[in-house]
């Protein structure tokens, strides 16, 4: 009797223990999430705005260990407020969550009323007619003085967004759109684009032996610098390949004042004279690599931040053809053309433009640029390219040793 009453002592000790554990634990979790974890709300739990307000969510605060967390916090739901309705956003924290509900109306407070229905209709090169808008606030007073409009420049093909945003005395801010599409279009004027085609590059204080024997196609480190001051000084654009191609598509304009520089071969006279030139003058320029000639060795080893490296072909920059300057491009076969185009833009990783060796071309040797992917391509025919133009016989202006700075402003300016 006396062993069966211990025992029993003994078991409500140990569940006594148990629940004092219990308890204890508890209580040790809810003081740390209350004193080391905390979760509130940055501003209201509700809030009601107009339909195309500006909204700008205030968030959560969180504290861990004495210190804001707020970083940490997660945030699920997003309001729009094209959309009347009710919408839910929640902060969670470790297990800790608060929520904040935001209504929007179907009236806009303040208003922008838009004059005209639907999207604007117009072609690249147009000068865009705004058609009319108004705001009122919520009283009724007007306030189109204080609209603000940004958005579409116009200078892209496509659908473009005007944007109209407005703030009344109270602080609400009311943000619509006008849809404007651009369509494209190569018959507007333009002074066109020179794409200067240079050679080799040397140092007048040392200059190569075969200085003369090159048909003109050297050009100072001296004379190159004047002219890219220049060009800087002026304030000239340097479009990309990308750029030029949707210039000539009539998918976008240029600044009057625009440019592309290219070097041909990838003569080591270029890598070592011409690089250090680009780089002093913040100039970006291509490179049209004989890829066969050492290219993967010289475009590793001669890396610049203002040099790409196009393709000049891997290895057609060579004689067997009937056409032009002999060059055998266009008389190679589609399956050798193809593939040596394909390994010049392996080497160069890019497709972005070609230079024809020699300047040789022919149907067949334009359908395999074609079908290598390549956006552009440039030819030795003197010219600037213009809107309307085949992106894939484009001219260039070349460039002469010994040219004076006049007669290089007379050959690029519009």
């Amino acid at each position: 009797m006396g062993i069966k009453k211990a025992h029993t002592k003994k078991t409500i000790i140990t569940i006594t223990m148990l629940a004092v554990f219990i308890i204890a634990g508890g209580c040790c979790a809810i003081y740390y999430y209350t004193t080391q974890l905390a979760l509130s709300l940055k501003g209201s739990a509700s809030e009601t705005v107009g339909r195309y307000s500006v909204y700008e969510d205030k968030g959560a605060k969180a504290r861990l260990h004495g210190k804001d967390a707020s970083d940490k916090v997660k945030v699920k739901g997003s309001v729009d407020t094209s959309k009347p309705g009710d919408y839910t956003i929640e902060y969670t924290m470790a297990n800790l969550s608060v929520k904040r509900t935001v209504k929007v109306m179907n009236k806009m407070n303040p208003a922008i009323n838009l004059t005209g229905l639907g999207t604007v209709e117009m072609v690249l090169g147009d000068k865009y007619e705004e058609p009319g808008y108004e705001a009122i606030d919520e009283k009724g007073k007007s306030i189109t003085d204080k609209v603000e409009i940004s958005g579409a420049d116009f200078k892209k093909a496509g659908e473009q967004k005007v944007i109209y945003t407005v703030s009344d005395n109270k602080g609400n801010t009311t943000r619509v759109s006008r849809s404007v599409n651009i369509a494209p279009n190569t018959d507007y004027a333009s002074p066109g684009v020179p794409v200067c085609m240079y050679h080799y590059v040397y140092d007048e204080n040392n200059p190569p032996d075969d200085l003369n024997q090159r048909f003109g196609n050297y050009i100072s480190m001296q004379d190159l610098e004047e002219e890219l001051n220049w060009l800087n000084e002026e304030g000239y654009y340097y479009p990309t390949w990308k750029e030029l191609r949707d210039y000539v598509d009539g998918k976008q304009l240029l600044p009057e004042k625009s440019i592309i520089i290219s070097f041909d071969d990838g003569a080591m006279s270029f890598l070592q004279n011409g690089i250090p030139v680009l780089e002093k003058c913040k100039v970006p320029a291509t490179c049209f690599m004989i890829t066969s000639s050492n290219g993967e060795s010289k475009i590793a080893e001669h890396k610049s931040k203002y040099v790409t490296y196009q393709s000049h072909t891997h290895n057609m920059h060579r004689p067997g053809g009937h056409i032009g300057h002999g060059g055998i491009f266009t008389a190679i076969s589609n399956e050798e053309g193809l593939a040596d185009l394909k390994e010049s833009i392996r080497i160069c990783g890019t497709s972005d433009a070609l230079a024809y060796p020699y300047g040789d071309y022919n149907d067949s040797s334009i359908k395999m640029v074609k079908d290598a992917g390549f956006l552009c391509a440039v030819t030795t025919q003197p010219g600037k390219a213009y809107p309307g133009d085949d992106p894939l016989l484009l001219p260039r202006v070349r460039m002469v040793m010994g040219q004076s700075l006049a007669t290089f402003k007379d050959d690029v300016r519009p």
